[in-house]
């Protein structure tokens, strides 16, 4: 009997969750799949391996929160609204870490502030909602204070452990992470939200989807890394005088075996550069890719970049943007 207690008590805790379980909206102002996405679910793997809700990679291993990020840094400093979830009790907040991206010398000390500026809500019948990587001194709200629902508490930012501007989502109950996605505890059997704890329209709106390409520009330089594409400055097309044209992309939640080809077409319909990179050995968080040509003389009108993607069990999917270059 006392083997299957703990057993029974996590059963117990669960129909009490089912019984009286809060319903969540969807706590970013921003158009999803547009201008913001989920770059990371909660691991439901009990294990050094990781999976998500759907059983795919989307997450790391250990990971308490949902990760809602948006584009880049001039989106984030615009300011994009971090929102209750539910009705609740501001029952703790943080301000004044700064928004930085992770300085890997300086993590342990960063860690003590890990999820950096960030507001904690009590909502009723034991349920609790963590919002964290807020920018600094844009909270609205303060301990004690009842907010409501769509509430605005604070900015999307980049303080504490982080890598790109998001706000870590994190849902407990009786002080144990719970996934939104499927409304119990971690380390769930995975493949099941019927349960989950969104809205109806909060659900309708945070569609699953593998591979998402999340940005991508013409410029007259490659990006070198991830900064570089956040910054905003590595869509400007080119300038009289450029010695290249350059086309990237920046994909998220790739898994392994995923692989691209980009593509470069003239405004006379020839295809003057074609890459197909390797294969993915193993599930990228996020990566970018990118080809360029010499810009030919003359060439002025309208160019076209061409992303292809090859996921495991999905179909080929083809995506064309186009750019025009007038500067000669």
């Amino acid at each position: 009997m006392k083997r299957q207690l703990p057993q029974l008590l996590w059963c117990l805790a669960a129909s009490v969750a089912a019984a009286e379980r809060p319903e969540f909206i969807f706590p970013v102002d921003c158009d999803y799949g547009i201008d913001c996405v989920i770059q990371n679910y909660v691991d439901n793997d009990p294990t050094e391996a990781y999976r998500e809700y759907q059983c795919g990679q989307q997450t790391y291993d250990g990971h308490t929160g949902t990760d809602i990020r948006i584009i880049n840094l001039p989106q984030m400093n615009s300011g994009v609204a971090v929102l209750a979830a539910a009705d609740g009790k501001v029952v703790a907040t943080r301000d004044g870490v700064a928004d930085t991206y992770l300085d890997r010398k300086k993590r342990d000390e960063i860690s003590k502030t890990g999820l950096g500026n960030a507001v904690v809500i009590e909502h009723p019948n034991g349920w609790r909602t963590i919002y964290g990587h807020l920018k600094e001194g844009s909270l609205m709200v303060q301990k004690g204070d009842i907010v409501t629902s769509e509430q605005k508490l604070g900015d999307i930012g980049l303080s504490g452990l982080t890598e790109f501007p998001h706000v870590h989502f994190q849902v407990q109950y009786l002080g144990q992470t719970t996934d939104p996605f499927t409304g119990i505890q971690r380390f769930s059997v995975c493949g099941d939200n019927t349960d989950n704890l969104w809205s109806m329209d909060a659900f309708k709106q945070v569609t699953y989807e593998p591979g998402f390409l999340l940005d991508h520009g013409f410029n007259d330089q490659p990006p070198a890394n991830y900064k570089d594409i956040e910054s905003g400055e590595f869509n400007n097309g080119i300038d009289e005088g450029s010695d290249h044209l350059f086309f990237w992309v920046r994909l998220i939640g790739l898994a392994a075996g995923s692989q691209i080809t980009l593509n470069i077409t003239s405004p006379d319909n020839e295809t003057v550069k074609s890459k197909t990179f390797d294969k993915l050995k193993t599930s990228k968080a996020q990566i970018f890719y990118y080809v360029g040509i010499k810009n030919p003389e003359e060439q002025s009108g309208n160019w076209v970049g061409e992303l292809i993607l090859k996921q495991p069990s999905l179909p080929k999917s083809r995506k064309s943007f186009s750019y025009t270059n007038s500067a000669f």
